[in-house]
């Protein structure tokens, strides 16, 4: 009855908890961020390169607006400029000579949803006209101007993933690098937003800046943009099934030659007598293209809390995967190797569990002794001594089995992790239904196997405590780990269900080979 009660108790608490984050987040309605304000009348100067990275880019912005040449006309809102070179179709708006779209050819995918601002805007009055220009060395400048001497350009090569932005501005307009947007749909299914320093990398996802934390009801508050830096970026790549997706495989990052200034409109980059100069990298979130991008960049692959555990197992990944030419055949390869790696651990704890089988009659004994005395802590203590005792004669520890499982959970969170992050696994095919291994299964075959295939090795494993309890953990984990699985990617799946197979033979040999040894008492 006890158990039956926690378990209502558990159930219900997640109930309520789901039903305040499903209110607050569907009817609490983001504050607008402040803009920033300044004088219309104060004249713009140029920015020295050291600056502090806070310097609001507003101002810049209004005293420009007021200062345009009569006759700039900047072209409709709606007209836009189109380039394809081999990896992307590349849209621009050619009013501000933002980067609105990036298509990577690959697949299809798009990197923004259709309301995002863009990457790149000159602020001020607008650009009128647009051209591209070819370089023999493959090159392609892209170029928008205006009767006001503005000049933004992008260098996009035919083939690559790097992108010059070079810009002039006789007014020192500031190039609005991130907007940060006042409502979702802007950044709808985007992931985080970053900043990075050559050791660390500092994140804050849309949803945690756009709305109210879960805990609000407590004081907590809404996040901001991170601090400012000379590297930054956002996720991003909206896949076809969007309204699912949890990883991010690409990412638009920005090199700068200084820190950049961030108010509440974003991040901005102010130009050094009149001339502007950044780089550009649209493109996945993979290590070479990114380490050759710049090192410290590397970083937005999240590897979760054990990132180099994580880079190991990946690293043994792809070496696998060179031996079998296909990534759900090296997942499988690779769990054998890692299972056989553990066997030893995995081995001891199973006959710990076994061994503490055969101590449950001598301590049900000792229990059955104290149990007379009720609730008295003197003699539960009493109790506790003499069964560590009977444990320290026979030269058993009672926690054997769990240190076993304690050592392997870094393990376990990293490929987690790992698994769930890198763009290698995306839209890498297994074999008959399974053509995607980021993806989830579409029939949920693999996530019903694993659920079976672990609730077979409990069921094998030897457990000591209530019988009651037992017999409800051995049917509830199983239950709550395939509703879990199911929406995990089929890679992920995969790995788990053979760790289970190999889990189920190794616990059978060593029943079939266990010798009970005799109790000291």
């Amino acid at each position: 009855m006890k158990n039956r009660n926690v378990l209502y108790f558990v159930i219900g608490s997640m109930i309520l908890l789901g039903a305040q984050f499903w209110l607050s987040s569907r009817y609490a309605k983001p504050v607008p961020p402040a803009q920033a304000q300044a004088p219309a009348t104060e004249a713009p100067k140029a920015q020295p390169a050291a600056a502090p990275a806070q310097t609001p880019a507003a101002s810049v912005a209004q005293v420009a607006a007021a200062s345009v040449p009569a006759g700039v006309k900047a072209a409709d809102p709606a007209a836009t400029y189109t380039l394809t070179t081999a990896d992307f179709r590349l849209t621009w708006q050619v009013a501000t000579g933002a980067l609105k779209q990036a298509i990577w050819l690959q697949d299809g995918t798009t990197f923004f949803p259709d309301a995002f601002p863009g990457l790149g805007a000159l602020q001020g009055p607008g650009f009128e006209t647009a051209h591209e220009e070819k370089a023999a060395t493959g090159v392609t400048t892209v170029t928008f101007e205006n009767a006001a001497g503005d000049r933004l350009s992008y260098l996009v090569p035919q083939k690559g993933l790097e992108i010059r932005v070079e810009g002039l501005s006789a007014r020192n307009a500031a190039l609005q690098l991130i907007a940060n947007p006042t409502s979702d749909d802007p950044v709808k299914h985007l992931g985080r937003v970053f900043t990075l320093s050559e050791k660390s990398i500092q994140a804050v996802t849309w949803t945690e800046m756009l709305h109210d934390p879960f805990f609000s009801f407590l004081g907590a508050k809404r996040k901001e943009l991170p601090p400012s830096s000379s590297r930054l970026g956002l996720d991003a790549g909206v896949e076809k099934d969007a309204k699912n997706q949890r990883n991010h495989y690409f990412a638009a990052l920005w090199k700068l030659p200084r820190p950049a200034g961030r108010d509440a409109s974003g991040y901005q980059l102010l130009p050094e007598n009149g001339r502007l100069e950044a780089s550009l990298y649209l493109g996945p979130k993979q290590a070479e293209p990114l380490l050759a991008f710049e090192k410290p960049f590397t970083r937005v692959i999240d590897y979760g809390f054990f990132g180099a555990v994580a880079q190991l197992l990946f690293w043994m990944l792809r070496m696998v995967y060179r031996v079998v030419g296909n990534w759900g055949w090296a997942i499988v390869l690779f769990t054998v190797i890692i299972r056989l790696a553990t066997w030893h651990l995995n081995t001891k704890q199973t006959i710990s569990m076994l061994r503490m089988k055969d101590f449950e009659p001598h301590q049900k004994a000792i229990q059955a002794k104290y149990e007379k005395f009720g609730g008295d802590m003197t003699k539960k203590a009493e109790m506790q001594k003499e069964l560590m005792e009977l444990y320290k004669k026979n030269g058993h520890n009672p926690m054997g089995g769990c240190l076993p499982m304690l050592l392997q959970m870094p393990i376990f969170l990293a490929l987690w992790s790992m698994l769930n992050a890198v763009f290698e696994l995306r839209h890498a095919p297994f074999f008959g239904w399974i053509v995607d291994l980021s993806a989830r299964d579409p029939y949920f075959i693999y996530p019903v196997l694993m659920g079976a295939s672990m609730f077979a090795q409990q069921y094998m494993t030897p457990a000591v405590g209530d019988p009651a309890q037992r017999k409800m953990m051995l049917v509830l984990m199983p239950a709550m780990m395939t509703f879990f699985f199911a929406q995990s990617p089929a890679g992920l799946v995969i790995y788990y269900f053979v760790f289970n197979l190999i889990g189920i033979a190794q616990t059978w040999w060593i029943m079939k080979s266990y010798q009970p040894q005799p109790i000291k008492v």
